[in-house]
């Protein structure tokens, strides 16, 4: 009987020691683990798109000039709060010519300038828009058609304005998910 009790209680305690021994172990292993990403710097930066240069820009606008039917506008005058992070064009071929610029305003949100060879139903097409006509605004001495959409939320609101010049004839298009103040400043410092 002694045999008994005395193997039940070294079982007990080899498996109290066995389970001690398992949560220390474990400890052991994840503190490290969780001090190594507390101690880490994040990797995320305060602006989470990247900007294009200034020599970029004027390289990408000398293209689209020379290789689109129509004269590219270029945004003057905006603070330095407006950053350029995207600049691309595309010849007109089989699509239609496109020039686009797309910008972080101030205020953190998103603005576009879209320039275009598409009618105002294509545009909202090929962007999947449900926005709708909701009046004109006028910008700069210049009547620009306003829409309204929730769809992309990246183009909320849209300002549409036909431009013909000697170079050819294009839509304008300044839209985004800035306020109408920021998208109005984008549409007035559009020059040719």
């Amino acid at each position: 009987m002694a045999n008994k009790d005395g193997a039940r209680r070294d079982g007990t305690r080899r498996l109290r020691t066995t389970v001690r021994d398992m949560i220390l172990s474990m400890t052991l292993i994840v503190l490290p683990i969780l001090a190594v990403f507390w101690l880490m710097p994040s990797t995320a930066s305060s602006t989470p798109v990247s900007v294009v240069s200034a020599s970029e820009y004027q390289a990408m606008l000398s293209a689209a000039r020379t290789n689109l039917p129509f004269t590219a506008l270029s945004p003057t005058g905006l603070s330095a709060g407006w950053q350029l992070t995207s600049d691309e064009y595309e010849p007109a071929g089989e699509s239609a010519a496109d020039w686009h610029l797309g910008y972080l305003t101030p205020s953190g949100k998103y603005a576009v300038l879209e320039q275009t060879t598409e009618s105002i139903p294509q545009f909202l097409n090929d962007e999947s828009s449900d926005a709708t006509a909701s009046g004109t605004v006028q910008v700069a001495g210049a009547s620009w058609q306003e829409y309204i959409g929730t769809s992309p939320s990246a183009l909320g609101t849209l300002l549409f304005r036909d431009d013909t010049t000697k170079a050819g004839t294009s839509l304008e298009v300044v839209g985004g998910s800035a306020p109408m103040s920021e998208l109005r400043t984008l549409a007035a410092s559009l020059q040719g």
